[in-house]
């Protein structure tokens, strides 16, 4: 999921691989497919690649059923995942809710990534809480012996300040682009902000609040994350926030008038 500690668990997923001698990383390609993927990696290794969408990686069904691949995905509190992309995009609540929706696309690849067999699950409040807990996780669904102290080492390398460091070297150093991101950490110079979880219930408004969580209600309890807003609430944005739909149908409408669409 979007902005819930993807690119760590590709971090430690590689640093797993590398250290014991079983694998690389391979970044985050786009558009790729898993079964040429599969096929190009030398016997006997494994190759970690970072996607988010379901849709940008071809035959990941095929290949987890032939047992050629297994996959790791990470989720977080969608109402943090709002204000970290918030954060990250330099943009409105309005606009990620109603011209990105991201939030909801997240959503609808969270179900479709966690639903596949072969699919270790972690729970980024979890993760960020205990990461050599994460890592020997991460092994062991890897079939990759690790001891403790190595599990441990690798957390070590991989806290909050060492990834700010990762991101400062890489601002000074002659490959630095802020269009883009360090292409072995993977990690944007916007990447963090805080970490912490529930920055929402201090940088969104009530109603804000309301809203996200009257469209996720369902997936916040199923996954165990409480309500902070009354149902009144929740219904009151809804009625608010149908004006920002309502105005970006009305944008749509006359693009399409303007160009003949």
């Amino acid at each position: 999921m979007l902005r819930s500690g993807s690119t760590l668990q590709y971090q430690l997923a590689v640093s797993i691989l590398e250290k014991t001698g079983r694998g690389s990383g391979l970044g985050d390609p786009r558009n790729v497919d898993c079964l040429e993927l599969v096929n190009a990696t030398p016997p006997g290794t494994m190759q970690v690649l970072k996607v988010h969408k379901f849709k940008h990686l071809g035959n990941v069904e095929v290949a987890i059923e032939r047992g050629q691949a297994k996959c790791l995905y990470t989720y977080r509190d969608v109402r943090d995942v709002a204000v970290s992309l918030m954060n990250m995009r330099k943009i409105s609540f309005e606009e990620l809710m109603f011209r990105n929706k991201e939030v909801q696309q997240s959503l609808d690849d969270f179900q479709a990534w966690t639903s596949l067999d072969r699919v270790l699950i972690s729970r980024y409040e979890e993760m960020i809480d205990d990461l050599p807990q994460e890592v020997g996780r991460i092994a062991e669904h890897l079939n990759v012996d690790l001891s403790e102290t190595e599990a441990i080492v690798i957390a070590e390398n991989h806290t909050l300040d060492k990834q700010k460091q990762r991101i400062q070297q890489w601002q000074t150093s002659g490959n630095f682009n802020p269009a883009t991101h360090d292409g072995k950490s993977l990690l944007h110079h916007n990447h963090i902000n805080s970490g912490k979880p529930q920055q929402w219930s201090e940088t969104l408004t009530p109603l804000q609040i309301a809203y996200l969580e009257s469209l996720t209600r369902t997936w916040l309890r199923d996954r165990g994350y409480s309500l902070s807003q009354p149902s009144y609430r929740h219904f009151a944005s809804q009625l608010w926030y149908s004006r920002y739909e309502l105005m970006r149908k009305m944008e749509r409408l006359q693009h399409r008038f303007q160009h003949g669409i």
